[in-house]
């Protein structure tokens, strides 16, 4: 599978393209594929009754989601692993409320009307039909070490996803990530061969600690050698932490291991030439076209 290529940048598709369409939307899977851009980010969780869905939030999210009637939903605590699927798929998310904080961020976001929260296998039914050499499948399994009751366990959900994932043409396609490594720990057990990325955010928060979110592990120095070497010693593929928390030197240091370096959220051009400059390997952004068109008017290489 590829995950990096010398003196390329992987463009990858944040939730879609979230900056053109609603995120998570089938049709914001399409928007990438028909604009060439063949890799992407999106996030799965369960339903109560066991099935994958494309989601971000572990609960509906009132900026993003329309009740049965075409209401803005009011209730911010809707837990989709308190819902089956069939009671999910009476939600609509075709839109963004613009009048809320999150909708001010994307003003220029397309309404495309109702839409349903799509499945795991939807998606991948999509990416089938759209499947090429350079595709890459970043699938976020959304778990959270501290809050109890919003996923089964890991092991649980880690042999699930893996699972739908197999059923199609994909599996050699598919790079899994969490925040929660317990998860990819679980996926290691399933097979280490599977490719996992180890997402990070907030250094300074898991220096020093022994953070739930990486399993207890206990990190001392976010500037070192150790975080990128700890990636590696636990069979990581990539390295995927926010942009703001790297610099040059920790790309070297990753790329030094054998990591890939996939950042996220890059949405602003400066950012975009600085993560360039820094030699990452994957941009994922709201915006895969600014991106793209960033690209090719500077001669930089993407695929």
């Amino acid at each position: 599978m590829i995950l990096t290529r010398p003196n390329h940048i992987k463009i990858y598709g944040h939730r879609g393209a979230r900056g053109d369409l609603p995120e998570n939307t089938l049709d914001s899977f399409e928007f990438l594929f028909e604009n060439k851009i063949t890799a992407y980010e999106t996030d799965t969780l369960l339903t109560k009754d066991l099935v994958p869905a494309v989601n971000h939030d572990f609960r509906l999210n009132p900026a993003l989601t329309k009740d049965s009637k075409g209401n803005w939903i009011e209730d911010d605590d809707i837990k989709i692993f308190d819902l089956t699927y069939e009671q999910l798929f009476r939600f609509k998310i075709g839109s963004i409320d613009k009048k809320s904080k999150y909708g001010k961020r994307f003003k220029n976001q397309k309404i495309l009307g109702e839409k349903n929260i799509p499945k795991l296998s939807d998606l991948l039914e999509l990416t089938s039909n759209n499947i090429s050499d350079n595709l890459i499948i970043n699938l976020e399994i959304k778990s959270t070490p501290v809050e109890k009751n919003l996923t089964p366990p890991p092991n649980v959900m880690a042999r699930l996803i893996v699972d739908e994932v197999n059923k199609t043409d994909l599996k050699y396609k598919v790079i899994y990530s969490s925040f929660d490594w317990r998860v990819l720990k679980e996926i290691k057990n399933i097979d280490p061969k599977i490719s996992r990325a180890y997402l990070t955010s907030d250094l300074r928060g898991i220096v020093n600690n022994k953070s739930p979110w990486l399993d207890f592990i206990p990190l001392y120095d976010s500037d070192s050698r150790e975080l990128p070497r700890l990636i590696k010693a636990l069979g990581g593929k990539a390295w995927h932490p926010k942009s703001k928390d790297i610099n040059k030197d920790m790309v070297k240091i990753s790329h030094e291991e054998g990591l890939a370096v996939n950042v996220w959220t890059v949405n602003e051009k400066y950012e975009m030439f600085k993560m360039i400059e820094y030699g990452v390997d994957g941009i994922i952004t709201d915006y895969p076209l600014r991106l793209k068109k960033l690209c090719e008017d500077e001669g930089i290489n993407w695929f």
